[in-house]
């Protein structure tokens, strides 16, 4: 059987005449030229003792090229006696279904999914694709996301000096592909492909405040601000709390009577409640924020937002006017009380008890009861 019999030129100076007419190309692959002139793409075939005509498009949107392979693939389906009509639909009804599966959508599925977040990974994990990844790729449908989608959205952090932030969110990309493979939206993860198209920083600790320098530093707090900005820093220092724990901190989880701050699972990072015991210290600056703050849900409500909290740079700006900017951080308390306790030859497990820093336990029955463990002895 002969094939490829036609070319390009001849189908481009094909006139149409006053009724229909073919133009064969071999393997039963036909242009139809129409009596107003256009070029219709056809291949026909039998199906048991029923012949059919399977529509390819029209020329020159389908070109002679993708024509013949389109006649291949179909010629393909017949030999193995299905239908490349049905077979066709099938297809499109399948891409459609796929576009509708929008990139932002699948990934905010993914995100609700992740129920054993805490609250503040969750928005982080939120806030960097609505920054970074939305914007570019949030539209597109998720199964045609590829290395080349996600390769600029990388380096665009990268050029903005947040080489950290691109390694997360290639990471989260990952995880986001595996979630979306299990639910059948995709075959592969692209991500994986820029496993090292970032270089990794070298990681700079929150340097702690000298010890020595720590009765001059509470000598000078009270002078930074605002006094519920003032009480936040002494209550740093006197608890040791990440400070997303504290900004966030709500009044029904203090029991002030006993002394105690419970911080529900849902706002750690390792997702387990944490039982703060309060010096005395801690008590008196708590209930001298009752008499500012009392009145609301928050311990520390915005000022210039209201219904949020304490901005996450505030305190570390109140820091940067007092002299300490380079030098120390909010988050540098837990470095203060790790290295101060440590002389103080407090036991480390006590110390990463308060600290909430995650510890394995092989007998996980036990994990959920841990953080009440050596109460007294964490309490001054």
């Amino acid at each position: 059987m002969a094939l490829n019999l036609l070319t390009v030129r001849k189908i481009e100076t094909a006139q149409a005449r006053d009724k229909p007419y073919l133009l064969k190309d071999g393997g039963s692959l036909f242009v139809r030229i129409q009596p107003n002139g256009s070029k219709l793409w056809w291949y026909r075939y039998r199906l048991g003792n029923a012949p059919q005509t399977y529509s390819i498009g029209i020329f020159p949107k389908v070109t002679l090229e993708t024509a013949r392979k389109e006649r291949d693939w179909a010629r393909a389906m017949v030999r193995e006696g299905r239908d490349p009509i049905l077979e066709k639909r099938v297809k499109v009804a399948n891409q459609v279904e796929q576009n509708e599966h929008i990139f932002e959508a699948v990934a905010r599925e993914w995100m609700k999914a992740n129920i054993q977040w805490s609250d503040g990974y969750a928005d982080q994990v939120a806030y960097y694709f609505e920054k970074d990844v939305f914007p570019k790729i949030g539209k597109l449908p998720f199964g045609a996301i590829k290395a080349s989608h996600l390769r600029p959205i990388l380096q665009s952090v990268v050029d903005r000096g947040a080489p950290t932030v691109a390694i997360l969110i290639r990471q989260w990309c990952g995880q986001l592909f595996a979630y979306a493979s299990g639910a059948g939206l995709c075959d592969n993860d692209p991500s994986a492909l820029l496993k090292r198209s970032v270089k990794r920083p070298r990681v700079r600790h929150h340097p702690p405040l000298p010890w020595q320098k720590i009765p001059e530093f509470l000598n000078s707090v009270d002078e930074a601000g605002y006094r519920a900005t003032v009480i936040a820093l002494r209550l740093m220092a006197l608890t040791y709390v990440r400070t997303a724990e504290l900004r966030k901190a709500h009044w029904s989880e203090f029991d002030l009577d006993n002394a105690l701050w419970i911080v529900p699972a849902g706002r750690m990072k390792m997702r387990d409640p944490h039982i703060v015991p309060l010096s005395k210290q801690a008590i008196t600056l708590l209930r001298e924020l009752h008499t500012l703050t009392g009145g609301g849900k928050v311990l520390f409500p915005s000022y210039r937002k209201p219904g949020q909290v304490m901005s996450a740079t505030t305190l570390n700006k109140v820091l940067e006017r007092m002299g300490y900017g380079g030098q120390f951080s909010s988050h540098g308390f837990r470095s203060t009380a790790t290295t101060l306790l440590g002389l103080l030859s407090y036991p480390e497990n006590r110390v990463d008890l308060q600290l909430a820093h995650s510890k394995r336990k092989k007998d996980s029955s036990r994990a959920p009861y841990d953080h009440t463990k050596y109460i007294a002895s964490r309490t001054i």
